[in-house]
């Protein structure tokens, strides 16, 4: 837990350059400290707090569970401007320092899951990356947790947790599938309280909220249907050819992702001794890759899970070089846009949206091939020794025929 610092203080240096003059405008693209998370407290005037948003008097195109805690914090943040934005940030990194705390517990106490490497969470680059761009964070723990709670033989908690993670971002129906079909300690019979659990919460949720605004439940829906494709996703490299995706024909590849990623979660489960961490990060990779947008933060939903898996340190840290290869690089590409001559061409940043791709791609092939629990040659030394017998010819001297060998007579 203590080892939380080191990426935490990378991710807060990279906000230095923003803590003086803000984070609006293009100044944050050319110091690469740009940070949605911080800038939408004063551009969808969040300050507002929590009640103004579940009412609808502020929108954001975030889910409701990302969008209430991003609220709350504003709303707590004193002052206005800049300051209030500084007071928002150093509020977000506690918050995030609790949290991840409570991921590194949650991972190294994990059962069914003997390949789990805490390490491996609390020392992650992709953390330094991602912790301050986005409200990732959130629904990602709750589904952590939720695993957690199922593989201790807690279903219904499981439910409520992995419900919420829904209400979120909807990466979390992968985790929900994973735990159907990956037998728990309760076996079969705990699925029907687990899916029952994570139903009444998403009712819950959708019902309480749609009652004061209907909008906050649609504006997200809404966006992901109508706004195309965004900066890196896979589709954008179609934009960047110059021959953009029609809005539907995005709609309709993320659809499609979602039956990939469904049948995906569903072939890996059936090999011998995956994980259901193993089997998360297949389906989490094949629908954040075919969605109409993958932001930095969206890295947040894969780090878990590949440390819950066991990912070598070898491929996590390509797959990290290539998210920060990628971040700089589409904060060059969109400072492009106002000048041309400084900023990054459409061909390089193409390149680097490929090999970002391309790293996630190898990461779901290491959990694909990867297996946990009920696997020899994960079991230690122990398990390699012979399972049967060898004394079945008693010929020789004494004791020649024994395992362990005698080497003394009595």
């Amino acid at each position: 837990m203590l080892l939380l610092a080191l990426p935490l203080s990378a991710a807060l240096l990279r906000q230095a350059a923003c803590l003086s003059s803000g984070w609006g405008g293009r100044a944050p693209l050319w110091r690469q400290c740009a940070s949605p998370l911080v800038a939408e407290v004063a551009g969808h005037d969040l300050g507002r707090g929590l009640l103004a948003f579940l009412t609808g008097s502020v929108h954001t195109e975030e889910p409701v569970v990302t969008g209430a805690v991003h609220a709350l914090l504003a709303g707590l943040a004193p002052g206005g401007g800049v300051g209030q934005q500084r007071w928002f940030l150093a509020l977000w990194v506690v918050l995030t320092a609790a949290v991840l705390s409570g991921l590194v517990v949650a991972v190294a106490t994990v059962r069914r899951h003997p390949a789990a490497d805490p390490v491996a969470l609390a020392l992650s680059p992709v953390l330094a990356l991602t912790v301050l761009v986005s409200p990732v964070l959130v629904p990602v723990a709750l589904a952590v947790v939720a695993l957690w709670a199922w593989s201790r033989g807690r279903p219904t908690l499981a439910g409520v947790l992995v419900g919420l993670a829904l209400m979120g971002g909807a990466p979390a129906a992968v985790v929900l599938l994973a735990l159907v079909v990956v037998p728990g300690p309760g076996g079969r019979a705990a699925v029907r309280p687990l899916v029952v659990a994570a139903g009444s919460t998403v009712a819950a949720v959708v019902v309480v909220v749609g009652l004061l605004d209907a909008r906050t439940l649609t504006g997200p829906v809404t966006a992901w249907l109508e706004g195309g494709a965004r900066p890196g996703s896979l589709l954008y490299l179609g934009t960047l050819a110059l021959h953009p995706v029609k809005a539907g024909q995005v709609a309709l590849v993320a659809g499609l992702g979602v039956v990939l990623a469904a049948a995906l979660v569903l072939l890996a489960a059936r090999r011998p001794g995956a994980s259901a961490a193993s089997v998360v990060v297949v389906g989490l990779v094949a629908l954040l890759a075919t969605g109409p947008s993958l932001p930095v933060g969206a890295a947040l939903w894969v780090l878990p899970f590949a440390a819950l898996a066991g990912l070598r340190w070898r491929d996590h840290l390509l797959w990290a070089a290539a998210e920060a290869v990628h971040g700089a690089a589409l904060l060059a590409h969109l400072a492009a846009a106002t000048d041309p001559s400084r900023g990054l061409p459409a061909g390089w940043y193409a390149l680097a949206l490929s090999l970002r791709l391309a790293a996630l791609v190898w990461v779901a092939r290491q959990a694909w091939m990867a297996t946990s629990w009920g696997d020899p040659s994960r079991a230690g030394t122990l398990a390699r020794l012979p399972s049967g017998h060898p004394v079945e010819n008693h010929e020789g001297a004494v004791g020649s025929a024994a395992y362990p060998p005698v080497t003394e007579r009595p």
